[in-house]
């Protein structure tokens, strides 16, 4: 068995580890730094991050777009050092070129994630930082010196740890090994589920609609209470409600018991809506039910919306009753979905839950209870909205674990 020996190994390649290693060899250029990682090469995950453009940072990002508890404290602790200019500055010193957008979104200025990961394996490589690719860990010791951390064929021996793991499962769906490594250690987890995903919703009808768009406010209902809304456009599918907007309620939605009620016309109220369809209704009698929303909605999501309401399309719009006509109402105004409980991580851009927020020193990430045991970005329970806040917190993380080993 190859046996080897370090001041710090960093277990996952991805963007937490990967800036983590950078800070890691900048901090101790005399320390030996290894990543350790269980696929064929590093950072594949961080190459289709924002459709393959990467949106590492977003200019806007506070502790109120993070999620999980203890989140708020742990985010304004480290944003006070490490905020979203402190990431991209240290970019800028590695070679990297980036850009903004009105909302605050920040991409490479080449547009092409790849950008990102090579100016990282760039500056890995120039600092001296070791890939240990294909480490498929088998158990992790922690000794009287620090950590020993196994494969079938090899052991590597650290006195400073950091877990870089990421989430449950990358985006073909493989599992990571992350929730075993997290058991090896023996640390308080929260169980994870998949966060900004499509959310799977029950609806006998909602195959009819696979692949409409609609503009929409969708909000998170749970025991009959507004939780929280978010605007945008929704994307039908088979069995899920998906898009940015529902994105960013999944965290909730995806665990189920809970409802996502969707304003298919947000521009107007109920009253307005109430006499579009009166008017429309008496103004042609003798018009099928079907053309009734003609000029509103794309036509599939108009047969939904009636179908909802009780309506065949076939009947004509002088049998639309007052009571029928408040269906439509509300089948428009507040057309409810229930959501399912959805353990598929294939289709989520991040995991929320994993080890708990207790367990880490703000200040340094270095866990509470294993001195010389640091855990970084995804592997803790805490996970931003769509826009940039992700890759934020991982970067700022890793550069803040990094420069505390």
């Amino acid at each position: 068995m190859k046996k080897q020996s370090v001041y710090a190994a960093v277990i996952g390649g991805g963007a937490a580890g990967l800036m983590c290693a950078v800070h890691a060899a900048k901090r101790y250029p005399d320390k030996r730094i290894a990543v350790i990682e269980k696929a064929d090469r590093v950072g594949k995950k961080l190459l289709v991050t924002g459709n393959g453009r990467c949106n590492l940072s977003n200019l806007n990002a506070s502790s109120a777009d993070y999620h999980g508890e203890g989140s708020e404290q742990l985010v304004n602790i480290l944003f006070e050092k490490y905020p979203p200019e402190a990431v991209l500055k240290s970019f800028k010193a590695l070679g990297l070129f980036s850009r903004s957008d009105s909302e605050g979104r920040v991409y490479p200025l080449s547009n092409q994630a790849s950008s990102v990961l090579d100016i990282l394996r760039l500056n890995i490589k120039e600092l001296g930082v070791e890939e240990l690719c294909g480490f498929d860990i088998r158990d992790i010791g922690k000794t009287s010196s620090g950590f020993e951390i196994t494969s079938t064929d090899r052991k590597v021996f650290a006195q400073k740890l950091v877990v870089a793991t990421g989430g449950r499962a990358d985006h073909a769906g493989r599992e990571s090994g992350s929730a075993d490594i997290l058991r090896m250690l023996g640390l308080s987890t929260v169980k994870p589920t998949p966060s900004l995903s499509p959310v799977k919703v029950r609806c006998e009808l909602l195959r009819s609609l696979k692949g409409v768009r609609a503009d929409a406010i969708v909000t998170l209902m749970k025991g009959g209470k507004a939780l929280k809304a978010e605007r945008g456009e929704v994307q039908f599918a088979e069995d899920a409600l998906s898009g940015i907007c529902v994105f960013n309620l999944s965290r909730e939605a995806n665990k189920g018991g809970c409802e996502l009620s969707l304003d298919l016309l947000p521009d107007y109220n109920t009253d307005d809506v109430r006499a579009e369809i009166t008017r429309r209704v008496k103004n042609r009698p003798d018009s099928p039910a079907d053309e009734l929303f003609t000029g509103v909605f794309h036509k599939n999501l108009g047969l939904f919306i009636l179908k909802s309401s009780g309506i065949k399309p076939s009947a004509l719009c002088s049998d639309i009753s007052d009571k029928e006509i408040s269906a439509l109402c509300k089948s428009v105004k507040d057309r409810r979905f229930t959501c399912e409980e959805n353990h598929d991580f294939r289709k989520a851009q991040v995991t929320a839950g994993g080890i708990k927020l207790s367990e880490i020193d703000p200040k340094t990430f270095e866990a509470r209870r294993i001195k010389d045991l640091y855990i970084v970005g995804e592997a803790l329970d805490i996970d931003g909205d769509c826009g940039g806040y992700n890759l934020q917190f991982a970067f700022a993380s890793g550069m803040c674990a990094g420069e505390c080993l």
